[in-house]
C-alpha cells in the first residue's frame, strides 16, 4: 500500500469508490436508506480540489488500483456558517474501498492526514460521519472524540456526528 497526492484524473474512480461505500450502508444500519445518486459527485470532487488549503491523498494497493482516499481543507465554524477558523482543518473525506476494509488503510491514511494538518499549521481537526458507522471505532482508537454536535445527512436521511482532535 503507498500513498500519493491524488489528481483530478483520479475523480471518476474515487467517486465509484465512494458510491461502493454508501452502498454498504443499509448492510450496517439494519434498514433500507437512499442511496445518494452518482449525479454532481464528480463537482463535489472538483471543489474539494479547488478549495484553499485543500489536501487530497489516495491509497494504492499493490496493483496500483485506488483503495482509499482522504481530504482535508479550511475548517468552517459550522455546517451553516461558512466563516473559516483559524487553525481548525476539517477532513471533508474519509473512505476506504469496501473490497479493503479491515487492512490498515484508513489507520495509514489518518495519520499522514494528521502530519499534514500539523504541517501546514492546523492545531486541532474535525470531521464528521454518520452515526453508528464502523469507522467510528477507528476514529476514536486514533485519538479523535465525539464533541457532542449532531445533524443529518439529508441525502440518506441519517444522523451524523462531528469528531475532533488536537494535532
Amino acid at each position: 500500500m503507498r500513498l500519493r497526492a491524488a489528481t483530478r484524473a483520479d475523480i471518476p474512480v474515487i467517486v465509484a469508490l465512494v458510491r461502493r461505500c454508501d452502498e454498504t450502508v443499509p448492510a450496517w444500519t439494519g434498514r433500507a436508506v437512499p442511496i445518494p445518486p452518482a449525479a454532481g459527485e464528480e463537482l463535489e470532487w472538483e471543489l474539494r480540489f479547488a478549495r484553499s488549503g485543500a489536501w487530497i491523498q489516495v491509497a494504492e494497493d499493490d496493483d496500483g488500483a485506488i483503495a482509499g482516499v482522504i481530504a482535508f481543507a479550511n475548517g468552517q465554524a459550522s455546517r451553516e456558517d461558512r466563516t473559516l477558523v483559524p487553525g481548525l482543518a476539517h477532513v471533508n473525506a474519509v473512505f476506504v474501498d469496501p473490497a479493503h476494509w479491515r487492512r490498515g488503510v484508513a489507520r495509514r491514511l489518518l495519520p499522514a492526514a494528521d502530519a499534514a494538518m500539523g504541517t501546514a499549521g492546523y492545531d486541532r481537526a474535525q470531521l464528521w460521519t454518520l452515526e453508528g458507522s464502523p469507522a467510528e471505532r477507528l476514529y476514536t482508537a486514533l485519538g479523535w472524540a465525539r464533541d457532542g454536535r449532531r445533524d443529518v445527512y439529508a441525502p440518506m436521511g441519517l444522523p451524523i456526528v462531528a469528531y475532533v482532535k488536537a494535532l
